[in-house]
């Protein structure tokens, strides 16, 4: 039972110094913190800041609002003069509208009185064409008559009853009577002419022009009406032009006075640069934001030990306070003095970080578990190589235990 013991404790003694020495010799870092991206908002024009989000290590969603800003004091001196200008084209319309207007009734009162005219001059030119075709008609019938009295003046003449005298004012009554009729009916073609000219609104007369005065004016105001059609094209174009040029300032004052600030990342409120309500310069940082998706392990190993690590060199993480052991790779090596590597990343170094070499290690892992998925600040240490514990561990997790 003594050499029992004794062989135990040996065993024990043995198998206690390969883990003290393994784990020595076993490349691990002085210290390992997890990290993440900075995403920083900034102030894209000056104005008031109003926070969305304002507490520290509240979580937000991409394209999650964060805060907006105004400016009130933004000159609008541009805007107001093609306002004003677009307001006095939009009274030269009315006005122009309301000229058309009155000339319009004008011309409707001139166009009656044109066809009130018409219609009279129509109907005496009528009157004058029925008078001409019962003229013509009595001139027929003298005609007639005198043709009949020539005859029987020729008959007496060759029986030697009547005298030359008489057969002589017969002829010539028979001529009078023939220049009747033509006259009757060339007058009647006058005014058949004069009729068919009436109608189509032109007047024919010895006395008065080709038109009547309610023709001139009603032409007069036709021509105004097409001037002041014209006009008003020209007036609607240069107001559509100002609303054209309105449109394009209120868009550009829009940008200028007034910016919405959302998320691009999925995280967590960080720092607060500014307070509510505070007034910010274009181009100020306003409020810093943890990019969740970015996580990495930043740790710091001696100088022997960066000297055998390449990129891709696979490494295991444990944070402290908890057993599980994650995989991870090697995905930069910083070398010493790699302060500006940390610009953008939410944990700084220490000092004593500094005086040793800086390696940054994907642990893709830490971003599938709840409660690790930002925990951003925590710390471990990371196993560069297999150690005793390291192979333990898991042995017993295979099987449970």
């Amino acid at each position: 039972m003594k050499i029992f013991r004794i062989v135990v404790g040996l065993l024990l003694l043995v198998g206690g110094l390969y883990v003290l020495i393994g784990e020595h010799f076993a490349g691990t870092s002085a210290d390992a913190t997890v990290n993440a991206r900075i995403n920083v908002i900034r102030a894209p024009i000056e104005g008031q800041v109003n926070l969305a989000v304002r507490s520290i290590g509240a979580r937000v969603n991409a394209g999650e609002l964060v805060a907006d800003i105004t400016d009130e004091r933004f000159d609008t001196a541009r805007l107001i003069d093609l306002e004003r200008d677009r307001d006095n084209q939009q009274i030269e319309l009315k006005r122009v509208a309301t000229q058309k207007g009155a000339i319009g009734k004008a011309r409707a009162g001139f166009a009656a009185q044109l066809d009130n005219y018409q219609n009279g001059r129509v109907s005496q030119i009528e009157a004058r064409i029925a008078e001409a075709k019962a003229n013509q008609d009595a001139a027929a019938a003298r005609l007639r008559e005198a043709d009949g009295a020539l005859k029987r003046a020729n008959d007496l003449s060759d029986r030697g009853v009547q005298t030359a005298a008489n057969l002589e004012r017969a002829r010539a009554a028979q001529d009078v009577a023939q220049q009747e009729l033509e006259s009757a009916r060339q007058r009647g073609s006058y005014l058949a002419t004069e009729l068919t000219a009436a109608r189509s609104g032109v007047f024919i007369g010895d006395s008065y022009n080709d038109a009547p005065f309610s023709s001139q004016r009603v032409r007069e105001l036709d021509l105004r009406l097409a001037e002041l059609a014209s006009e008003q094209e020209q007036i609607e174009a240069r107001i559509a032009g100002f609303e054209k040029q309105i449109r394009a300032e209120r868009l550009r004052l829009n940008k200028l006075t007034s910016a919405v600030l959302n998320a691009r990342v999925a995280g967590m409120a960080w720092d607060f640069l500014v307070d509510d309500g505070e007034y910010a310069r274009r181009g100020q940082d306003l409020v810093k934001l943890v990019d969740c998706r970015s996580l990495v392990v930043t740790a710091s190993v001696t100088e022997s030990l960066y000297d055998n690590l390449s990129i891709g060199t696979p490494v295991q993480f444990r944070l402290f306070g908890d057993e599980r052991i994650f995989e991870g790779t090697v995905t930069r090596l910083g070398g010493s003095g790699a302060s500006n590597l940390y610009a953008n990343l939410a944990v700084g170094p220490s000092a004593e970080h500094l005086e040793r070499f800086d390696v940054t290690v994907s642990v893709p892992e830490l971003s599938n578990q709840p409660d690790l998925s930002c925990a951003i600040g925590r710390t471990g240490r990371v196993i560069f190589s297999n150690g005793p514990i390291a192979t333990m561990r898991r042995f017993l997790t295979r099987y449970g235990v």
